[in-house]
């Protein structure tokens, strides 16, 4: 299935969880050079082959160094050890009533940088352009579409959102809105690998994996960024997190994390578009 939680604009697009879209069409010239393609069509679909092919391509892990980069996300990631928890507190940024059509996703999440599993829940601001903005809070377990949570969020909230697994395969996700006081939390079973666990801004992807335009967000901080990483509660410093920066095609940083603050849990995003 598709992404499908922005609604209008563009159409049916969504937060696609896709690390290193980058790799992903000289993958499927290979497949067509081989031959391949045509018959994977007859019988999944290409989209369904774009969407297996991008996730084979994310699970050769993060690269290397200190500071990895990504098509389409900014933030940390932690890969050593094994998570079955996760939670951050962030703000939802504002935009003028002129800010250029976007759209970016904030969100936890366990597992989807070393494999295909990736359980998240966050926040998603699309700008649709003459001073509209929409908001939502959302949830997603791959391969399914994300889908929205009956939490009404706007421009301001402070929001905290925790991932968590409770007993035989079931998940506890729990959003609060700090601001309004509302709260939604529901449990959904999923088997995750417990591979890493992720604090991110994203660019969502549409139909075939393509990017959306990601919007002009400013700063998105995380505070209270938290994990429990084999039975212990851990910071995003104490997980060995690392940061990630969003990159274009051409390499010109999008969007970048600063450094962790004192306290190994609070970091902002600041996206570089101009």
């Amino acid at each position: 299935m598709l992404p499908s939680n922005v609604p209008e604009w563009p159409r049916q697009p969504g937060p696609g969880r896709r690390f290193v879209q980058a790799a992903l069409k000289p993958l499927l010239a290979v497949l067509l050079l081989g031959g391949l393609v045509g018959l994977a069509e007859e019988f999944v679909g290409l989209d369904q082959l774009a969407k297996l092919a991008a996730r084979q391509l994310a699970s050769s892990g993060l690269p290397g160094g200190d500071n990895p980069e990504s098509r389409n996300w900014a933030g940390y990631a932690a890969t050593t050890g094994r998570y079955t928890a996760v939670s951050g507190t962030w703000t939802v940024p504002q935009f003028a009533p002129d800010s250029p059509a976007g759209t970016d996703a904030t969100w936890v999440g366990i597992g989807g940088v070393r494999g295909t599993d990736l359980i998240q829940a966050g926040t998603q601001e699309t700008v649709l352009g003459h001073g509209r903005t929409e908001y939502q809070a959302w949830v997603e377990t791959l391969p399914q579409s994300s889908r929205p949570v009956p939490l009404p969020i706007s421009a301001g909230d402070a929001i905290s959102i925790s991932i968590e697994q409770r007993a035989n395969g079931q998940w506890q996700i729990a959003f609060v809105n700090n601001t309004s006081g509302q709260t939604y939390q529901l449990t959904v079973p999923y088997r995750s690998s417990l591979s890493s666990a992720e604090w991110v801004v994203e660019a969502p992807s549409a139909r075939r994996g393509r990017l959306l335009p990601l919007d002009a967000f400013g700063t998105i901080t995380f505070s209270q960024a938290s994990a429990v990483k084999d039975g212990q509660t851990v910071t995003v410093a104490q997980a060995g997190g690392h940061a990630i920066t969003m990159v274009s095609r051409g390499g010109q940083a999008l969007a970048s994390p600063s450094g962790l603050g004192d306290d190994g849990e609070s970091f902002s995003v600041l996206e570089s578009l101009l």
